[in-house]
């Protein structure tokens, strides 16, 4: 793998079947052109994957199930008592809104989200 000046890998100039780059981007910038937006989004479409990936792989390694849960016991709880049956529609929909909006804080709280 070539390393550019700053230690890094060299950024790709072409696509895997030869299309330059810096001109699809300038295609897609200047026009909108649909075929250099296809050719980037296939050619860098990959770095979706990788990166899901890896944030999979680190919430497992960081959480522990019981964490989430909790986080949802706590979820549930608020929405009992904030739960009005003539102001919000099901208490299905508003606690699971509830316990769902719980556990994303406790994730962000465990993962040092700010």
């Amino acid at each position: 793998m070539n390393d550019d000046d700053q230690g890094g890998p060299k950024p790709a100039e072409t696509t895997d079947d030869g299309q330059n780059l810096k001109e699809l981007w300038r295609r897609l910038r200047d026009t909108g052109d649909a075929e250099a937006r296809n050719a980037l989004s296939e050619f860098y479409f990959d770095m979706v994957r990788a990166h899901s990936e890896n944030v999979a792989r680190l919430l497992v390694e960081a959480i522990e199930e019981n964490d989430i849960y909790q986080a949802g016991v706590v979820g549930f709880f608020e929405a009992l008592g904030d739960f009005d049956p003539d102001k919000h529609g099901s208490f299905e929909e508003f606690g699971s809104v509830a316990i769902r909006h719980s556990i994303v804080k406790e994730l962000e709280a465990l993962l040092g989200a700010e």
